[in-house]
């Protein structure tokens, strides 16, 4: 009776193999995706946060000085949070009204493809926009 128990029939041999052999393309795609997928997901909020970082710094500054601190802050903090952009764009708009004025800064990033070719990821932009009222006393 023990003989019949631990006897393996002929035609499994190597079949662990074989399924190993199909299941690791698969196995490999599927961790290319989650990789891409947590990519994407991290750099909104870091696109998100530039956008933020620089309204802030574009509502202290005097009005012709907007444009450049909102470039240089969005692409320091880009940088600072190792998030490599393939293109990066910073756009300014300075809405007056009686009671308040504000400044929006608009960020967009090409995100950078690399190491999602497996994927068949397109290329993705993305955008963020941020509002921050301008401190009368501070933006000289």
């Amino acid at each position: 009776m023990r003989y019949f128990l631990n006897r393996r029939p002929s035609n499994d041999i190597g079949s662990a193999t074989v399924e190993m052999v199909l299941l690791a393309p698969v196995l490999v795609l599927l961790m290319a995706f989650v990789v891409f997928l947590g990519r994407a997901g991290g750099a909104t909020e870091q696109v998100r946060h530039a956008a933020d970082e620089a309204a802030r710094a574009a509502s202290i500054v005097a009005r012709p000085k907007m444009q450049g601190v909102a470039q240089l802050v969005a692409a320091a903090d880009l940088a600072n949070n190792g998030f490599n952009c393939a293109s990066t764009s910073v756009g300014v708009q300075v809405s007056n009204a009686l009671a308040a004025s504000s400044v929006t800064v608009t960020v967009s990033c090409r995100l950078n493809q690399q190491g999602t070719s497996l994927v068949g990821a397109i290329a993705r932009t993305l955008t963020a926009s941020s509002t921050e009222v301008i401190d009368q006393y501070r933006a000289g």
